[in-house]
């Protein structure tokens, strides 16, 4: 049986990260109980290196009769434990690493094996134990001198747990992500971990942006071959309202479902009373993330996590999977990979919110779509390629795209000048466009706006340069306001190649506030693209999307707006879990079985 895993991560409400040193274990029953109540099956926990660890990396007896009776508790509550194992920074502090007292923690690698291997050892046959998760985030700890190193590091422990215990998953601990250091993405880190694992604090003043980047990270993630479990989501109450707070919990769970992760775990159970303790000292709002509050009452999210609970207690997710998508974003390789002289590294974190606005772009327009690599074989299986504000490839990747074209899919090439570099060099083999600009410029300024299809797209100003083209045998489709030709469509073989001198998801992911007009464009690709739609394209701000059973779809209706909406299906609704009837309430999710 595979069940969703739902949980938390876990301190104790009133010992909090002390817990090892302060140990009460009817505390820790009181808690487990309210959690089995609430109905969740997994705890990540943490084991606090300073209270558990001496100058050598040996693991303190005490310390191990405590974590064993924790465990003892967690199985007599039905509740699974993914115990963290070094853990140096927590909630805004970085606490003592014994054996690593100058904090250059991947340069003591027999000491951090002795230590983990102590506890892989030692626990390895309880029936609580779901999994080893090495750190916590550690990128914060130390960023190591560069990639390889922290690869190398992570390499070596995964081997090393794995030869202890390879009956159990083994992750990281940090932000495996497109919003993470490079030695984190979810491409460097294949192979040696066994799922990829978000911590996703993410911000952005549009709400429909901001829920959809929590769906694209895990698309993402998976799209590299790995399982993702959501390993850290949340907010402090301290900041937002309550409600509030339950409805994007809400929401990521029923997303996550959807969306093929294999689990959630919220930050965190509850908040903590203990004022003056560090690190709550200078980060008050590190005591309000949890869904239980101070003095043990529960919060509207411990309602909105129960309810979840019991809506997908008897889903089977074995029955279930992921459709395939037809369409995927095309992800530079200097995304993930080092290149001498690639000044884009240095802008990957604007780059990831550039993925995030074609997706939420491509979502909203009902096109199912995942993520691509350029290295990979199988570009051709999608109906469209979607390239984003993508200023270069690597030069080979170009001839797979126009064989890509000639087979009949579609490609969306959009992009932009930087000085001294071109795109492409196959402008007219792909596109049929001769470039226009005059030796030694910038290129021409972005313009304020366009017309597509008549339809008015308004970009604003902007600083950024693009290129000018003639048209050779591509056709203009879209125009800038002294008829210059801006979008071009080219035929070659039995597809498309769509090119934009206008970087629209570069140009909406820096405005505060999406423009509905933008969709547009990328409603006009999937229409050349003949995309199919399983399910109607919905108002704006919701999303419906789904996994597939034998004989039914569970799917999920999405709105990540702050109004309510309506919405539409065109298949017979064999369960209305959450009892919707036709209404998605603000920032919630609908699911059902059809």
């Amino acid at each position: 049986m595979k069940k969703f895993i739902l949980g938390f991560n876990y301190w104790p409400r009133i010992s909090n990260i002390k817990m090892w040193s302060r140990f009460e274990i009817e505390e820790i029953k009181r808690d487990f109980e309210l959690m089995s109540e609430l109905g969740i099956n997994t705890i990540r926990a943490f084991v606090l290196n300073e209270d558990c660890a001496d100058q050598l990396g040996n693991l303190k007896h005490d310390c191990k009769d405590k974590i064993g009776r924790f465990l003892e508790e967690a199985e007599r509550h039905s509740i699974k434990v993914l115990l963290t194992l070094i853990v140096g920074h927590m909630s805004g502090k970085n606490w003592n690493i014994p054996w690593d007292s100058d904090n250059t923690i991947y340069d003591k690698v027999e000491q951090t094996k002795r230590f983990v291997g102590d506890i892989a050892n030692s626990f390895k046959q309880s029936n609580a134990i779901m999994g080893w998760i090495l750190t916590n985030e550690i990128s914060l700890v130390r960023v190591p001198q560069n990639d390889d190193v922290f690869l190398g590091w992570l390499k070596e422990l995964y081997s090393y747990i794995k030869g202890i215990d390879d009956q159990h998953v083994v992750s990281v601990g940090d932000n495996v992500s497109p919003f993470s250091h490079n030695f984190l993405r979810p491409e460097n880190v294949k192979g040696i971990v066994d799922y990829a694992s978000p911590h996703i604090y993410l911000y952005d003043q549009d709400p429909v942006r901001h829920s959809f980047q929590y769906f694209m990270t895990l698309e993402y993630d998976k799209s590299s071959g790995l399982p993702v479990i959501l390993e850290e989501f949340g907010f402090p109450t301290s900041l937002y309202s309550e409600e509030s707070h339950a409805k994007f919990i809400g929401l990521i769970l029923r997303g996550a479902l959807v969306y093929g992760a294999d689990g959630a775990l919220i930050w965190c159970f509850s908040d903590f009373p203990r004022e003056g303790d560090e690190p709550y000292l200078w980060e008050p709002h590190e005591l309000t993330f949890g869904v239980i509050r101070q003095d043990g009452s529960e919060k509207i999210a411990a309602k909105v996590v129960n309810d979840f609970s019991s809506k997908i207690k008897d889903i089977e997710l074995s029955s279930y999977k992921v459709p395939k998508r037809d369409s995927a974003i095309l992800v530079p390789s200097w995304f993930y990979r080092n290149f001498q002289f690639v000044y884009e590294q240095n802008k990957r974190w604007d780059f990831a919110r550039v993925l995030n606005q074609a997706f939420t772009f491509a979502r909203l327009s009902n096109i199912q779509v995942t993520f691509a690599r350029e290295e990979d074989e199988n570009l051709s299986s999608y109906k469209l390629l979607i390239i984003p504000s993508v200023t270069r490839l690597l030069t080979t990747t170009w001839r797979k795209l126009l064989k890509v074209v000639e087979n009949g899919s579609t490609i969306y090439f959009s992009t932009y000048t930087l000085t001294h570099l071109s795109a492409t060099h196959l402008w007219e083999e792909l596109f049929g466009v001769i470039p226009n600009n005059y030796a030694g410029s910038k290129g021409v300024k972005v313009p304020e706006r366009i017309r597509l299809d008549n339809n008015i797209l308004e970009l604003g100003q902007s600083n950024l340069y693009t290129y000018s083209f003639k048209e050779k045998d591509a056709k203009v489709i879209g125009v800038d306001d002294n008829n210059n030709g801006v979008i071009f469509i080219a035929k070659r073989g039995k597809g498309n190649a769509i090119l934009s001198t206008i970087p629209l998801e570069l140009i909406s992911s820096n405005n505060e506030t999406m423009d509905k007009r933008h969709f547009f464009l990328y409603d006009h690709i999937g229409r050349v693209a003949n995309i199919e739609q399983s399910f109607p394209k919905q108002d704006f701000g919701v999303e419906i999307q789904y996994l597939e059973g034998k004989g039914e779809s569970l799917i999920a209706v999405l709105n990540h707006t702050w109004e309510d909406k309506e919405y539409e299906l065109n298949v017979k609704v064999k369960e209305d879990m959450d009892s919707c009837q036709g209404v998605v309430r603000a920032k919630s999710g609908c699911l059902m079985r059809v």
